[in-house]
């Protein structure tokens, strides 16, 4: 599970605070937030218009016309500026980790966390709400929980909290004991040398 957590680019996160200054002072940190999570939709369902975005065949202006014209009047001015910013930078590739991490902002300041929970098969009603309650209740925030299922668990569940994960699955415990046994023997391989 820890494997599935995506470093964001470092200047991501001060592209989504700005925005979210802007939002904030406007009203509108929910709106731009929704715009975000739809432009980064558009990016990564259409591969003709992420080659187009990325490509450094094509010019920056034409980048920003081409998308000016799409975007104007569907868009927020100040999302708007953000993608053109983007692009007179070269950094067009980090609309996605801007959107996440712009949601996270506005997630802490709504005083909500994202809770990725991932169990073996899927989980009932009780043991999720449960579960989610455990959590509010240890972290004092509102939780929002995400649920996955990964047969390659075994058995238990991983429950994936920003950068923390709380691993409670038979592969991990199994691997545990597969180390344990595994420095054991090298050890009694060492003491039966001498």
């Amino acid at each position: 599970m820890a494997a599935g957590i995506k470093q964001r680019h470092p200047v991501a996160q001060a592209y989504a605070r700005a925005l979210m200054e802007i939002g904030s002072a406007s009203g509108e940190a929910d709106l731009y937030g929704d715009q975000l999570d739809a432009l980064t939709e558009a990016v990564e369902s259409d591969a003709s218009f992420k080659v187009f975005l990325e490509s450094p065949k094509i010019r920056r202006g034409d980048k920003k016309s081409t998308l000016e014209k799409a975007l104007q009047g569907k868009v927020a001015d100040p999302v708007l500026n953000l993608v053109r910013i983007l692009i007179d930078r070269n950094r067009q590739n980090l609309i996605d980790d801007i959107a996440q991490a712009y949601r996270e902002q506005i997630d802490k300041a709504a005083g909500r966390i994202n809770a990725i929970i991932t169990s073996a098969t899927e989980l009932s009603a009780e043991v999720r709400d449960a579960l989610t309650a455990a959590i509010e209740k240890k972290l004092n925030k509102v939780v929002v929980s995400t649920e996955q299922v990964d047969a390659a668990l075994l058995s238990g569940l991983t429950v994936q909290i920003g950068d923390l994960v709380v691993d409670g699955s038979l592969r991990t415990q199994l691997r545990k004991v597969r180390q344990e046994v595994s420095l054991t023997r090298f050890g009694k391989d060492l003491i039966d040398e001498n």
